[in-house]
């Protein structure tokens, strides 16, 4: 309209009228400058964030507290100095779960909680947390808001800590399940006994098992393994037999019941017939004094002795070796291990909880863990992706391939996933004992893991 400034910039104004308008505009803009904070490079310093402290709840062990404490100390990342308004609590509780569920659970019936949940998941018995106890919160809407990359995750540990499009839970450690073997190169060169292969089948490591045994000596253990369907999940894989279908309501070991006798038959005669292995009929097996003493020759292993192996064993070279296939060209099979960390559905603060959890979740704090020898690996292609891991440990490049590939854990749809391993494992002892052959062992472990599965869930 006439008159207005917009109006008289338009449609031709004198120099001195413009003049009459621009002048107190200017001089406002000079005395907002002059009264800015020296130094800020803005009109006004951004407001600091409020203190928050993010309170951390996990077990007390070395791989899990104590390196994202000494990833504090040492503010790998940045993250101290990026986010200098957070202050990170950890709540730790000695022992393992047996100690560490029961104390969440009072703490969450008592308003407790803090901000951030650990758990070491069993056939996706996390996912019960966020389901139906409702501790943990759909990270789904804190990914979205912040834009969070999830494909910095291996497909299958997203498919680990997913239900119904929800996630619980993000990876801190995920690893293949005793995907090696560790053996003493020192003493097979001694021997002359040749070193294994990454392409040997079990019949291979069988017959070279033998060769190493003596009066004095074992060939070989399955060590890590043990006697669970966990630990043993990439074994039965890799002999075709899966222990539950897809909903996690059905055992299906007799699904595929001549490879499943096979896989435990090889695992007697170990034992019973070739006698390549300690049995625990003899006892109690302490593997790391018959390692470490040199009268057991290769022993299978979880990823992280890959570090610790060669700081406890120093009076000889080990090799790493790829667990053996059931025939030639036959593809790898795997499955995931994981630790994993959730935001409580009662934090107030899941902004900033979330910034702690895909910290202590990103690439940094995990290559380090790896390189300073602290904690086992993380589904992250970038993690897998950076030589100074493979400068440090040669060996883990054995693995990316498995990661690469890795295969999620089977589900347990009631959420009994120690009570289904501790059925399998039952029969299964019974049968490396010598007390049960492996085609009894096979029925009796079908059945016993069906019972549980037909309960009600926990």
């Amino acid at each position: 309209m006439p008159g207005s400034v917009l109006y008289n910039l338009r449609y031709g104004m004198t120099r001195r009228v413009v003049l009459q308008y621009v002048a107190p505009v200017g001089a406002l803009f000079l005395s907002a400058c002059r009264t800015a904070a020296p130094g800020s490079g803005e009109d006004r310093p951004a407001p600091a964030a409020r203190p928050v402290e993010i309170r951390a709840q996990m077990v007390e062990k070395q791989d899990v507290s104590a390196w994202i404490q000494r990833g504090l100390d040492q503010d790998i990342d940045g993250f101290k100095q990026k986010n200098p308004h957070i202050t990170v609590v950890l709540d730790t509780v000695p022992g393992w779960t047996d100690a560490y569920i029961p104390k969440i659970i009072a703490l969450s019936a008592s308003n407790q909680l803090g901000d951030l949940l650990w758990y070491p998941p069993r056939h996706r018995s996390h996912l019960a947390w966020g389901l139906s106890a409702k501790l943990v919160r759909d990270l789904m809407p804190l990914v979205t808001a912040t834009k969070y990359d999830l494909n910095q995750f291996y497909k299958g540990a997203l498919e680990h800590n997913t239900w119904e499009g929800k996630l619980y839970w993000l990876s801190y450690i995920s690893e293949p399940i005793v995907p090696v073997i560790a053996y003493n190169k020192t003493k097979l060169n001694l021997l002359g006994i040749p070193e294994p292969k990454d392409d040997w089948t079990f019949d291979e490591l069988a017959e070279w098992a033998r060769r190493g045994t003596g009066p004095d000596t074992f060939g070989y253990f399955r060590a890590d393994a043990g006697t669970s369907p966990f630990s043993n999940g990439p074994y039965l894989r890799q002999w075709g037999v899966e222990p539950v279908d897809k909903t996690g309501k059905r055992a299906t070991f007799m699904d595929t019941r001549d490879a499943f006798v096979a896989a435990l038959t090889f695992r007697y005669n170990l034992m019973n017939t070739w006698k390549v292995s300690p049995t625990p009929a003899a006892g109690p097996i302490n593997v790391m004094e018959l390692f470490g003493s040199q009268r057991l020759l290769a022993v299978d292993i979880w990823p992280f002795r890959i570090q610790i192996y060669p700081d406890t064993f120093r009076d000889f070279e080990i090799g790493i070796v790829l667990t053996p296939v059931v025939r030639k060209g036959d593809r790898r099979r795997s499955m995931l291990n994981e630790h994993v960390f959730g935001i409580t559905t009662t934090s107030k603060a899941p902004e900033e909880a979330f910034k702690v959890l895909t910290w202590i979740a990103g690439k940094e704090m995990n290559v380090q863990g790896l390189v300073q020898g602290q904690k086992g690996p993380i589904a992250r292609p970038d993690v897998w992706a950076d030589q100074r891991i493979y400068d440090k440990w040669p060996a883990y490049a054995k693995l990316r391939p498995i990661m690469e590939q890795i295969e999620p854990d089977f589900p347990v749809a009631n959420f009994r996933g120690e009570e289904f391993d501790s059925a399998f494992a039952g029969p299964y002892s019974e049968m490396e004992r010598g007390n049960m052959a492996p085609a009894a062992a096979a029925a009796e472990i079908q059945q016993r893991c069906q019972t549980v599965l037909d309960k009600e869930p926990s």
